[in-house]
């Protein structure tokens, strides 16, 4: 897995309800122009948000054997620039 949403100045969670828009599924990951999904996982001990710039990132956070509890977001691309610029090149 690639790329996650680190904010310093907040937990992942709250940017994620502050910049994206909490979805029940995604099916694919340009389903929605000018955005790109996020997932945010439970790991246990602490939790990742991963962002889905491909059909291969997508398709490993929807592996249907991990288990783990997980919430879907849909982020505008300008948004998750600005806190990963490093998508630049993979979020067209």
């Amino acid at each position: 897995m690639g790329y996650y949403v680190n904010p310093s100045s907040t937990s992942k969670e709250t940017w994620l309800q502050e910049n994206g828009t909490k979805v029940p599924d995604v099916l694919k990951f340009d389903e929605k122009p000018g955005y790109r999904p996020v997932c945010l996982v439970d790991n246990g001990p602490f939790t990742a948000a991963g962002i889905c710039y491909d059909d291969r990132e997508l398709d490993a956070f929807k592996r249907p054997d991990d288990w783990r509890p997980k919430q879907w977001f849909m982020v505008p691309i300008n948004k998750l620039l600005e806190i990963c610029p490093a998508i630049a090149g993979r979020v067209g």
